[in-house]
């Protein structure tokens, strides 16, 4: 063997020693602190069954920011600061990108095309490509004119209706689906309002916590006579694939441009991409499932927020009418010069997050942080909740107090998760959430509800922390009331949804002819 050989092999020796020597020590240091578990269930008997987000929060307090608990055979990983979330799911996403494995939803419901779900590996960063060619910063904001259609109906429903949620859902769906198919969606009682409620609580129920497969993956290799849970992922799958490629057929022959047209235009030009048009269907039918959703959560808080402190609606009103007047709705070329309306914005996704719990991620490899030992394949979740009202970031976090973003821009902002697994949509719902918050505080005075009892008015105030269970949190059913806030203004919406463009496919070539535009500049 010759000197460079042999160079060779001790250097490779001396590597391998090193590394060997890394990892036993590394298996020497304790794991995060937490609650003491029993044998086999762990924790488990402790898993609290309302409002885990804030018994995390608690224990957070307890034990310190990283807390590790053991569910069964999974180890889980909570995160209860932003220093900790941040360090581990931004600083380190390329070993914290992945997902846990979620047999239910993801294997017998998904069939393995749902990308939020998808392991961090090939597979998810083909699709997640495709996907951000239709949803990433530029382009969203080609999307401006349409959202100011949709925000300009919300508006003039309200002056007949009380019901903001059924509004909110409207707008939400109706936007997404008017970019993801080439139709608009512009009344409550649409077939394909009534197909995505369907869709989205088929989903919700197959990620809710408690089925035995999840906990146990191997028991997915039971054949489907003994896996109950197999033949109603086939009856969901059913559904929700009719749904998504009954839309997705349908766009792709549509007269002008949509997001089903663009996404199979790539495939086509692509000749090493091979996904097949229900992948494509689902890549569509996803973003505007989990889109939905989520935007309105966003809006029903914005509702909450404003019954319950008119302080800060009062400056908003009047940044708002010192910006704007009082003869036409804000617009997106507001949007630089209502600096209070984006912290209002930013303190309604503060306040209530709607991913409370936080989405889970998984960790590819063994690491190592503060001295604690993180073993590979554990389940990571970032405490949402927990991140946003911790008292060192946000003094006196129940506190909804826009202003503390005026004081401190760079404050952190959890609400699109953190990480390569941040919210591909953020920037149409960041974009949805302004133009709606502007004009629902510019042409109305928004109040909690009331009734007579004995002789008197009595306000039906809601309780600001009664939010539903699950993996997105809304308010509980609550009531508010929508006055114009005078009769000009009143005509003003009305004159304004009149004099709305409302051909979509004027639109949507609109659209296109700006991005080109983009594309050309770039």
């Amino acid at each position: 063997m010759s000197a460079i050989h042999l160079l060779l092999f001790g250097g490779i020796l001396i590597l391998a020693l090193v590394r060997f020597s890394s990892k036993r020590k590394n298996k020497e240091l304790p794991l995060p602190p937490g609650p003491k578990p029993l044998p086999l269930i762990g924790n488990l008997h402790q898993a609290p069954a309302l409002y885990p987000w804030r018994v995390f929060q608690q224990w957070g307090k307890q034990y310190g920011p990283i807390i590790k608990l053991q569910f069964g055979p999974t180890t889980i990983i909570l995160l209860n600061n932003h220093e900790t979330a941040h360090d581990l799911l931004n600083k380190r996403s390329g070993i914290y990108s992945s997902r846990p494995r979620v047999v239910m939803a993801a294997e017998c419901l998904g069939h393995g095309m749902l990308t939020l779900l998808m392991p961090y590996a090939a597979q998810w960063k083909a699709h997640q490509r495709l996907q951000m060619s239709v949803l990433n910063a530029r382009v969203s904001q080609t999307y401006c004119a349409l959202q100011e259609l949709e925000s300009t109906q919300l508006v003039f429903d309200m002056l007949s209706t009380n019901n903001f949620t059924d509004g909110f859902r409207r707008y939400s769906a109706g936007l997404i689906f008017a970019l993801a198919y080439g139709k608009r969606i512009d009344n409550f009682a649409s077939q394909d309002l009534k197909d995505l409620d369907q869709v989205i609580d088929n989903t919700l129920s197959t990620l809710q916590p408690g089925w035995i497969v999840d906990l146990f993956p191997i028991l997915n290799h039971l054949p489907r006579w003994l896996a109950p849970w197999k033949r109603l992922g086939d009856k969901l799958y059913k559904i929700e694939s009719e749904i998504w490629n009954k839309n997705y057929n349908s766009a792709t022959s549509a007269p002008s441009w949509n997001w089903s047209k663009q996404i199979k235009s790539l495939v086509e030009k692509d000749v090493n991409n091979h996904m097949s048009p229900m992948e494509l269907a689902y890549d569509v039918g996803i973003i505007w499932e989990v889109s939905t959703d989520t935007t309105t959560i966003a809006l029903e808080v914005f509702i909450l927020a404003a019954v319950l402190h008119p302080h800060a609606v009062k400056k908003a009103r009047e940044e708002l009418i010192r910006v704007v007047g009082n003869d036409r709705l804000p617009s997106f070329t507001d949007k630089e010069n209502l600096p209070y309306i984006h912290a209002f914005l930013q303190e309604v996704l503060r306040w209530r997050p709607v991913a409370a719990g936080g989405v889970p991620h998984a960790l590819l490899e063994d690491d190592v942080y503060k001295g604690y030992r993180i073993p590979k394949g554990a389940t990571i979740i970032a405490n949402q909740w927990a991140i946003c009202h911790d008292e060192g970031t946000f003094p006196y976090p129940e506190n909804f107090d826009p202003e503390r973003w005026l004081k401190n821009p760079d404050l952190p902002v959890a609400a699109f998760g953190h990480g390569r697994r941040t919210c591909f949509g953020q920037h149409i719902a960041r974009n949805s959430l302004f133009i709606i918050i502007s004009r629902f505080l510019w042409a109305f005075d928004i109040e909690c509800a009331s009734e007579q009892r004995y002789g008197h008015k009595i306000w039906m105030l809601p309780d600001p922390l009664a939010m539903t269970q699950g993996f997105n949190s809304k308010p509980e059913p609550f009531q508010a009331v929508f006055k114009p806030r005078s009769p000009h203004v009143e005509e003003v919406v009305r004159r304004e949804w009149k004099n709305e463009g409302k051909d979509i496919n004027d639109i949507m070539e609109n659209i296109q002819r700006a991005q080109t535009a983009q594309t050309s500049k770039a």
